[in-house]
């Protein structure tokens, strides 16, 4: 594939041929700075409402064979009222029975180096029901709801771990901890704080940016790598997410 279709895996770009991707030089949840034009850098910008073509969703940290009593389930959606009438997003969704549910969305993308270690920078945009510094059932539904990001070469799934409870082949860390092959961007809570009506009914727009220095990996042979998107989750309800735009920056190291 190109390097120059936005609509296949082949997403990266060089950074001086497309928009600045905004706020990577600020701190987690912030959009307020540009990143500066860097000859090494390259750059990916998904906007959901385009679609989901090769994008995949999954499910772990939970009971194999449980999908319909955990409510699972995805796909490109309509956003809620609240956010737009006219886009579209990814929204994946699932009631946590086990207090550990991990949901996620994940793709491959070419166009970078072949075997080569890049930091990456990652901005993602999505819609969020819950409110600040709620209390729920095993934990807030918005601050103990953790948004994680990552890319690696191989392809995240959910493997039986041989007892029928089905766990993510990478390493995720757990709930409020990352691991070395996805790190946390920051939590579902929206900027509303917390009231005794309307807890968990209106979404807001998210955005949350990591840090620079805080996550590097390495291409595959042919330049590939398996970006994922997911929630991990403390809270014993339903969490249902609308991913709405991802933007990522990958940095030759």
């Amino acid at each position: 594939m190109q390097i120059s279709s936005l609509i296949k895996s082949s997403l990266f770009k060089k950074s001086l041929l497309v928009l600045p991707l905004l706020g990577l030089l600020s701190a987690c949840g912030s959009d307020s700075d540009d990143i500066k034009a860097d000859p090494n850098t390259k750059m990916l910008h998904i906007d959901f409402n385009d679609g989901i073509a090769g994008w995949k969703a999954g499910f772990a940290d939970y009971p194999a064979g449980e999908e319909e009593f955990y409510e699972l389930g995805s796909g490109h959606a309509n956003l809620p009222a609240a956010l737009t009438t006219t886009r579209k997003g990814f929204k994946i969704t699932g009631n946590n029975h086990s207090d550990d549910l991990f949901m996620f969305i994940t793709k491959q993308v070419d166009g970078l180096e072949p075997n080569t270690r890049y930091d990456l920078r990652f901005k993602v945009t999505f819609g969020t029901n819950a409110q600040n510094n709620c209390v729920g059932i095993g934990g807030s539904p918005g601050n103990s709801v953790w948004i994680k990001v990552g890319a690696t070469k191989n392809e995240p799934k959910a493997i039986n771990d041989g007892s029928g409870f089905l766990l993510l082949n990478w390493d995720k860390g757990n709930q409020a901890a990352g691991g070395s092959d996805a790190i946390i961007a920051g939590d579902f809570a929206n900027s509303q704080e917390c009231s005794a009506t309307d807890v968990v009914t209106t979404y807001l727009k998210k955005t949350l940016i990591t840090e620079k220095g805080a996550y590097s990996t390495v291409s595959d042979d042919k330049g590939n790598l398996w970006l994922l998107l997911g929630t991990d989750s403390g809270f014993e309800g339903t969490t249902t997410i609308y991913f709405m735009e991802l933007e990522v920056a990958a940095t030759k190291k």
